[in-house]
């Protein structure tokens, strides 16, 4: 039976400043300045350990035009690595690494290819003196491209048993990225191809799984927490019947994380500690051997929830948490968000005719009125006398203003209802 089998990688921003982290420390900085660099090692290993035929790189190899020279070297000499292995790799460049910043690639190692930027062009490989798979590919030539790219593709005639092509560029909604090289599903599924090998979305994603298969693997390090979950690169193996299989690898070193944490009932400080301390069950697909940064959310009825809302005890938490004396690994917590509510008998209180209830009936009416709410804010913004409030009110997204509000609606409540409950 005929089959190719290769690794389909993307976006490895090489040398990206990580940025927008509150919690720093020597160990965890450490870590994320090699975090891009370790995580395409891992890529190298995968691809020697499988026997792959070859690996493909759909551009944003680095995170610059301007790279540095170690993230340079350390490239050169991780495709060495497979070229010695008898690995071959081909090469797009996306819009943070165009064609024209790579003059500086005057040589690349035996047995790994960089396309063109003019057309889609053609490489083949061989195995065991035969043709076994036409990659076909097209680089970005500067950094933005808004032209339809995948419409240069083109099967030439007599081609070898596999067709790859490889792009980056955006299929459908591009989300927090920009729109480079757009293109349709229609646009490439009738070309012959059995796989289209993307980049540029950093979020993996099989978009079509045959005839022809399309698919972004997303970036193998997540960089901040606008790119949470696993990270890492597409594992694909093709036979004869054209249905790839396609498998996820991991590659990440560190993974950002958003997880929520009910403690509705706890009422003691220990108790609140002990379930932070099992967050790696609040995480989907928790892998051991990755570090971990965590955005965590406090929520629920609590007696704690004033002191939980004062700042210097969520950042003294905080800072006892992080000393690691149980959370294992590498875990980090950046941040505490606390969205509990005060132990208070809402339904109680919304039955009764007293001040409180009259309160959280208001409070209820924007909940229900969106332009209410907003014409609140504006009333605010108008009577505020600082110019930077101001901004700062004008400025505010719609979930904030949520946030606003239920804090302002707790606070008073809490205030209100006479509780001995606050220790």
């Amino acid at each position: 039976m005929t089959k190719v089998k290769f690794v389909h990688t993307a976006d490895l921003h090489l040398d990206t400043p990580f940025k927008g982290l509150s919690n720093w420390d020597n160990q965890l900085a450490s870590k994320l300045k090699d975090a891009t660099l370790k995580s395409f090692y891992n890529i190298i290993d995968l691809c020697i350990q499988e026997k792959v035929d070859f690996l493909i790189i759909a551009g944003d190899i680095f995170d610059s035009e301007i790279k540095s020279l170690a993230a340079h070297l350390a490239f050169y000499n991780a495709l060495k690595k497979l070229s010695d292995n008898n690995i071959a790799t081909y090469i797009v460049c996306g819009n943070h690494d165009p064609l024209s910043s790579l003059a500086d690639f005057k040589e690349l190692p035996d047995n790994v290819f960089l396309f063109n930027s003019s057309k889609a062009g053609k490489e083949t490989f061989y195995k065991d003196g035969k043709a076994l798979a036409d990659i076909y590919g097209i680089s970005f030539e500067n950094k933005i491209v808004k032209k339809n790219l995948a419409k240069t593709f083109q099967l030439e005639d007599g081609h070898s048993p596999f067709s790859i092509a490889v792009m980056h560029g955006t299929i459908g909604n591009p989300g927090p990225h920009e729109n480079y090289a757009p293109f349709t599903k229609d646009d490439v599924i009738n070309k012959g191809f059995d796989y289209w090998a993307l980049g540029h979305i950093h979020k993996k994603e099989i978009i079509r799984q045959s005839m022809p298969a399309i698919v972004y693997p997303g970036n193998p390090q997540g960089r901040d927490f606008g790119e949470t979950g696993a990270k890492g690169c597409c594992l694909v193996e093709i036979s004869d019947t054209k249905e790839p299989r396609i498998d996820f690898i991991p590659t990440q070193l560190l993974r950002f994380e958003e997880a929520t944490i009910n403690i509705e009932g706890v009422n003691t400080i220990e108790l609140v500690y002990q379930k932070i301390e099992s967050i790696n069950d609040y995480i989907n697909d928790y892998d051991e051997k990755t570090g971990y940064i965590i955005r965590l959310t406090l929520t629920g009825k609590t007696s704690l929830h004033t002191k939980l809302n004062k700042d210097e005890e969520i950042e003294e938490l905080l800072e006892y948490l992080n000393q690691g004396l149980s959370l294992s690994g590498y875990t980090r917590i950046d941040t505490i968000k606390v969205k509990t509510q005060p132990d208070i008998d809402i339904e109680k209180l919304r039955k009764g005719t007293d001040f409180a209830a009259e309160v959280l009936k208001t409070f209820e009416t924007y909940d229900n009125d969106k332009n209410k709410l907003e014409q609140l804010i504006e009333d605010t913004n108008n009577n505020m006398s600082d110019n930077y409030a101001k901004k700062e009110i004008g400025n505010l997204t719609d979930e904030e203003k949520k946030e606003i509000m239920n804090k302002a609606r707790w606070k008073i409540l809490n205030q209100l209802s006479i509780t001995d409950n606050d220790y």
